[in-house]
């Protein structure tokens, strides 16, 4: 991994181009002032895994927070106006985000909040997708699910249209963290 300014600026200036809004911040409660402001007067989505290991995210969230029922992780978080979920690379030559989630209650986090944040530490930066696959090939044993995403949900599915967050979240903020 690298934390070269070279792949930070490449970094911000793919994830620019894919419309993904990117936050450079100091800590976790900066995170929460982030997602606090998107949802306005309604509650943030945070993964179940994010929950138990920030516990500094939760405790500025507050009230405001919300988790996935596990029992129906889908239904129960379907349409959050914020989600929060924690990246385990960004890279640099396309300016996406891996997100390694092997619980549905994560994945619900992510794939159903109408926006998404996902935070990455600055020191998780790779700079090619070379590197993501070096790291998934050296986690095969304990990752069940990797998906990469790079900015927010589009499709041209209907009538050959560009459409933005019809399967997904359509706006994505991608925080680097440190």
């Amino acid at each position: 991994m690298t934390n070269s300014s070279i792949s930070i600026d490449e970094l911000l200036r793919r994830a620019a181009v894919a419309q993904s809004v990117v936050h450079q911040l100091t800590g976790w409660s900066n995170v929460a002032e982030l997602a606090l402001d998107l949802a306005g007067s309604e509650a943030v989505a945070v993964t179940p895994s994010l929950s138990a290991s920030c516990p500094q995210l939760t405790s500025a969230l507050g009230d405001r927070m919300c988790s996935p029922d596990p029992k129906n992780p889908f239904e129960s978080i379907a349409d959050a106006a914020v989600g929060v979920v924690e990246g385990a690379l960004a890279v640099a030559e396309t300016g996406s985000i891996l997100l390694a989630q092997d619980d549905p209650c994560d994945r619900a986090v992510s794939m159903l909040s109408r926006i998404e944040i996902q935070v990455v530490n600055r020191d998780r930066i790779v700079s090619s997708l070379d590197e993501v696959a070096t790291w998934i090939e050296a986690n095969e044993g304990s990752l069940s699910l990797a998906t990469l995403v790079t900015g927010p949900s589009r499709t041209a599915d209907i009538e050959r249209s560009l459409t933005i967050g019809v399967q997904g979240p359509s706006d994505l903020h991608m925080v680097i963290l440190g």
